[in-house]
């Protein structure tokens, strides 16, 4: 049964001023704060958490009641009995406060980069209560997330949402939307799959997004 997480973290503006590469005593720096404080007053981060069953089949993997196609997920769940499988978001609140700010070129580059660092605090608070609460055996946690690699293409997204009664119920339940290309709305979300490994292993491994501020992991390039 899929729960939402409410999340109480809040980025700081030293670590929000160092994402944007602005110096502390500038003018930059002073609307930043200024717009971090009107964030956190309305930020409403939210995660939507499902802990479901892992079956291999012959050539592919079933999570729940939704069957994954693609060896590589397959590959990398054996040896698992159940996954944690999320939607996160910086939440409609931020996404419609961000829209206000867009007319200003600045403003508007600062209100983003505030709804990407609460999706980070918000990522970085799931994997510690992940780790915490649901694998709490000898391992390595790590993660696949559909679009973040060729191995589990972006359309993928479909079936993540399905594992939480599809598209209608993930609306109602944190106000995340599919659009026709798979991305998610509001932007600043993020959806994937948490399971315990032997090895180490973060999937940014084989994703080329250099610049990726979420980045876990350097980029080794080819498939494993």
């Amino acid at each position: 049964m899929s729960e939402i997480l409410y999340h109480k973290t809040h980025p700081t503006l030293e670590a929000l001023l160092k994402q944007l590469h602005f110096e502390e005593d500038s003018d930059e720096a002073d609307i930043a704060q200024e717009l971090l404080e009107e964030a956190t007053e309305i930020a409403c981060p939210k995660t939507l958490i499902n802990i479901i069953p892992v079956k291999l089949n012959e050539e592919t993997v079933t999570l729940g009641d939704v069957e994954i196609t693609y060896p590589y997920v397959r590959k990398m769940l054996v040896g698992t009995d159940k996954v944690a499988v999320y939607i996160s978001t910086c939440g409609t609140e931020l996404e419609e406060w961000s829209l206000k700010k867009a007319s200003d070129p600045l403003e508007g580059f600062i209100a983003d980069a505030i709804k990407l660092a609460y999706l980070y605090s918000t990522n970085m608070a799931l994997r510690e209560k992940i780790k915490k609460d649901v694998f709490t055996d000898e391992g390595h946690l790590a993660a696949l997330n559909p679009g973040s690699l060729e191995q589990w293409p972006i359309s993928e997204q479909k079936n993540l949402f399905k594992m939480f009664g599809g598209e209608d119920e993930v609306k109602v339940q944190i106000g995340v939307t599919l659009a026709e290309s798979f991305l998610m709305h509001p932007t600043k979300s993020s959806s994937g799959v948490y399971f315990l490994s032997e090895v180490e292993y973060e999937n940014c491994e084989l994703c080329p997004r250099l610049t990726c501020p979420n980045r876990r992991a350097k980029y080794k390039g080819g498939s494993h």
